[in-house]
């Protein structure tokens, strides 16, 4: 109930470091899913844009488990703040996917990086 609130709440008021810590600290209660996940569902469900910190704290455990395709349907749907700190959380699990988010988020020492690792060497000169 608190996180269809917290994610339904159109001045974005309630969407802050605070919200997010304290739903990770609510209890789960049996057979139902963690609270700060039914949180970050509901706000992707209402078409919403999470902002820098929701997205890094959702892509967190999604790359622990090595959910490439989660990451590819935010990144396509346009779901994530794009950021330094995403595309370095992402990297490791998938070069591709980083690069993108390196991209949307001006990172350009980044980008170039990414396009030397992905063999995409020739994409630099029109990248710059």
């Amino acid at each position: 109930q608190d996180a269809v609130v917290a994610a339904q709440c159109k001045s974005g008021v309630l969407r802050t470091p605070q919200t997010i810590e304290q739903f990770r600290q609510a209890p789960q209660q049996p057979g139902q899913q963690a609270p700060i996940l039914t949180y970050f569902s509901t706000l992707l469900e209402n078409g919403t844009k999470l902002n820098v910190l929701e997205s890094i704290e959702l892509v967190k455990p999604v790359v622990q488990q090595q959910r490439r395709e989660l990451v590819e349907k935010w990144l396509k749907e346009d779901k994530l703040e794009c950021s330094e700190e995403l595309g370095d959380i992402v990297k490791p699990m998938e070069a591709r996917y980083a690069l993108s988010i390196y991209l949307r988020s001006n990172c350009h020492q980044k980008v170039i990086a990414c396009f030397v690792e992905t063999g995409q060497v020739d994409q630099i000169v029109a990248y710059v």
